[in-house]
């Protein structure tokens, strides 16, 4: 291809071609970014409803409700808004009104913490703007780089039409005009605005609308709300007000690891409640684990604008590490916020924390949000997933396998000798365990179902657990008692928030007796060596502590 080409030459033409590149790139750049802008657009829920959130350069945010008319409210950043166009209440799985205790807690959500809303919304916008840009960024560098080739497949006629000056003149005629649209105000609106006065002093401060009887039934609402996120915020401070006294009463309890332990705290199921989110809070830093986990459905709904669930769920921890996978009510959306909070998000390969080594991935099932409805998010079961977790920890010396379903997680903690020492899961919102697989090299694995962090009750149709719910049922949380020398789970002390308030903190159940482990054992896995294959039996620790036959 280079026949006939010296090195020099060479050298020149692929410096040319780089710099065409680039000042193609760098000239096309505005202009793909503002197209990039101006179609970004996502889909998700504010509170039940479905709706498709578009940027546009009007200077304002628009909400399109239908029938209804259009609410418009002053936030933009400069000549850039949005259009947010409503559609119709999901319709409740388990049955009732559309405006049930769910649906309007959807809502208050919105309304108690619009700032995490708004940054869910904002990111996904930013992603879909990214990726329109990209694409108009290669196809203008492509037209413009065509361009500079002109002579090769154009006549001398048209070549000489397109001079360089000719160009230069039209690139800045078209960034002068796109620039001026983008940057003029909107046209006035052509319809009559009417204020929602109730809204003023409010987060909604400068709402308008452009139909009367919007304005009238806004203001209604907007009182509504008010008073809704009022009581319901006072009921959550009064229950963790009592949760934290309960607690300080039982100082003496608070778990703490024996002198060459290490202590680690898990939960599941936690669901947004926004209470217990507070009280876990409150336990981990007074009982200071190494680290966190949890096993999935950190979310209601995995929405977007359920940001601040992902958020506060991460501050649990604190400045410890903590370490997720996601449920089957979370989604990738879930995900990218909890590594962008700072969590170590599991995704099938094995992942060293400190000195833990960690497996696990996300769900193959997801819950459509406000349905009980399961889709697979992958061609790949449950027994499937936990087979695969075997199979990527065998000789790994992996310390915890963290699945969501039991489905999953019981595949792995019946299997022959486990290639882990604990494997957790949670989904069914009820605990069980903890079982102990021995070896018959004389160690063990610990397997254990663990129970909602939230409280969550089954729904029904007058009662559903949101995120601005106090517990309705047993919320509980794990902590895990960790050897440091050989990685063996020592010991389980489980935490219960009751409904009432109360406070349980249950005796540690001993998992297994280090002073019963060969020294053979005892010295492989002070190593960095994997257990042999070898075949056990399933035992689960008697009320007194000691292991019967399960």
């Amino acid at each position: 291809m280079f026949a006939g080409i010296d090195r020099s030459q060479l050298i020149r033409l692929l410096v040319r071609g780089v710099l065409t590149v680039l000042v193609c790139g760098l000239l096309a750049a505005p202009l793909a970014a503002i197209w990039g802008l101006g179609h970004a657009e996502i889909t998700d829920y504010l509170g039940a409803n479905r709706a498709t959130i578009a940027v546009d350069y009007t200077g304002e945010t628009r909400i399109d409700l239908g029938p209804l008319g259009n609410a418009y409210l002053p936030l933009s950043y400069g000549p850039v808004g949005l259009t947010l166009t409503i559609h119709g209440v999901v319709e409740p799985a388990t049955g009732g009104s559309l405006l049930s205790t769910q649906t309007l807690q959807s809502y208050l959500n919105l309304y108690n913490d619009p700032a995490e809303a708004i940054t869910g919304i904002r990111d996904q916008l930013v992603t879909s703007a990214i990726s329109h840009a990209v694409v108009a960024e290669i196809v203008l560098v492509l037209i413009m780089i065509g361009w500079t080739q002109r002579r090769h497949f154009l006549s001398a006629r048209l070549v000489r039409m397109s001079r360089t000056r000719y160009a230069v003149v039209s690139y800045f005629v078209v960034m002068i005009i796109t620039a001026t649209v983008t940057v003029a105000p909107p046209a006035t609106a052509p319809t009559a605005r009417y204020p929602v006065t109730i809204a003023d002093d409010t987060r909604f401060d400068g709402m308008t609308v452009d139909s009367q009887l919007l304005a009238d039934v806004l203001d209604r609402g907007v009182k509504g709300v008010r008073k809704m996120a009022a009581r319901q915020n006072a009921q959550i401070d009064a229950y963790v007000d009592k949760t934290k006294e309960n607690l300080v009463n039982q100082t003496s309890k608070i778990p703490s690891p024996a002198p060459g332990e290490q202590m680690i705290f898990g939960i599941s199921d936690l669901h947004c409640s926004l209470a217990m989110t507070r009280f876990w809070k409150v336990l981990v830093s007074l009982s200071d684990p190494a680290m966190v986990f949890s096993s999935g459905d950190d979310t209601m709904n995995g929405t977007a604008t359920e940001r601040t669930c992902v958020v506060s769920e991460r501050a649990i921890a604190g400045d410890r590490p903590f370490i997720d996978v996601g449920g089957n009510h979370d989604s990738p959306i879930t995900e990218r916020q909890m590594k962008a909070a700072g969590a170590t998000v599991l995704d099938g390969k094995v992942t060293k924390v400190d000195d833990v080594r960690f497996l696990g991935d996300d769900d193959p099932e997801y819950n459509p949000p406000f349905s009980t409805d399961r889709v697979q998010e992958r061609s790949e079961t449950e027994e499937q997933l936990g087979k695969r977790m075997i199979d990527t920890a065998a000789g790994r010396n992996v310390d915890v396998i963290m699945v969501h379903q039991p489905a999953a997680g019981r595949v792995v903690a019946d299997a022959k000798n486990p290639p882990t020492k604990l494997v957790a899961w949670g989904h069914m919102h009820i605990q069980e365990g903890p079982y102990v697989n021995t070896h018959e090299d004389g160690s063990w694995t610990v397997a254990m179902q663990l129970g909602t962090a939230g409280g969550v009750a089954p729904p029904t149709i007058t009662s559903f657990s949101t995120p601005f719910s106090t517990p309705r049922t047993s919320a509980d949380g794990y902590f895990f008692f960790r050897d440091l020398e050989t990685g063996l789970i020592t010991g389980v002390q489980p935490v219960h928030c009751l409904p009432d308030g109360s406070v349980i903190i249950d005796n540690r159940i001993p998992t297994g007796d280090l002073a019963d482990l060969p020294a053979q054992t005892r010295g492989r896995l002070g190593g960095d060596e994997a257990a042999p294959n070898a075949s056990g039996r399933a035992v689960s620790p008697s009320p007194s502590g000691t292991n019967a036959p399960s």
